[in-house]
């Protein structure tokens, strides 16, 4: 009788763990402590490749794309432990979108690989300064345990976002 017992008290127990397993959210990214409510004119953005707020396809899959996030914490998004690019533009020059357009690109390519966070020249010169950035736009990777290395856009003569793509491949973003 005892052992009756048991065995359904582990078949229950197993069903319970079962059917709460199944009903938990679906994972959170977890950058978004750091981040807040959607803007485009914040001098630190970061882009999210994620679903478009009441977009559907014609079949009615949710829409996925990127959305620009205030960041509400830049020291711990720095300290995450995520891949970090920081692509530096200014806010003055509208010549950067292009690039912008691109770089839209990579995040949803690169997404869950890398976090793409925009800093504003303008507003970031302490940075610009600790990296040693003359000119933008300019692209920084930061990686725990690594040195953070910088694309040096301004040390070449002409380059496309195809090297900014083989720069992140030779430092082991694939």
């Amino acid at each position: 009788m005892k052992k009756r017992y048991l065995t359904l008290f582990i078949a229950i127990s197993a069903l319970l763990v079962f059917l709460c397993g199944c009903s938990t959210p679906k994972e959170k990214n977890p950058l978004m402590e750091y981040l807040g409510d959607y803007s485009y004119s914040d001098p630190a953005i970061c882009m999210v490749y994620e679903p478009i707020e009441d977009e559907k396809d014609d079949d009615g899959n949710q829409l996925y794309g990127i959305q620009y996030r205030k960041v509400t914490d830049l020291d711990g998004l720095k300290a995450s432990g995520c891949p970090l690019l920081i692509y530096f533009y200014s806010s003055m020059d509208n010549g950067t979108a292009m690039v912008t357009a691109a770089v839209e690109d990579i995040a949803v390519n690169y997404n869950g690989k890398l976090t793409i966070l925009m800093l504003d020249a303008m507003e970031y010169k302490d940075m610009m300064d600790k990296y040693e950035i003359e000119a933008v736009p300019e692209f920084v990777l930061i990686r725990k345990g690594e040195a953070d290395k910088v694309f040096g856009g301004t040390s070449r003569e002409y380059w496309t976002i195809n090297d900014v793509l083989s720069w992140l491949q030779e430092n082991g973003i694939a």
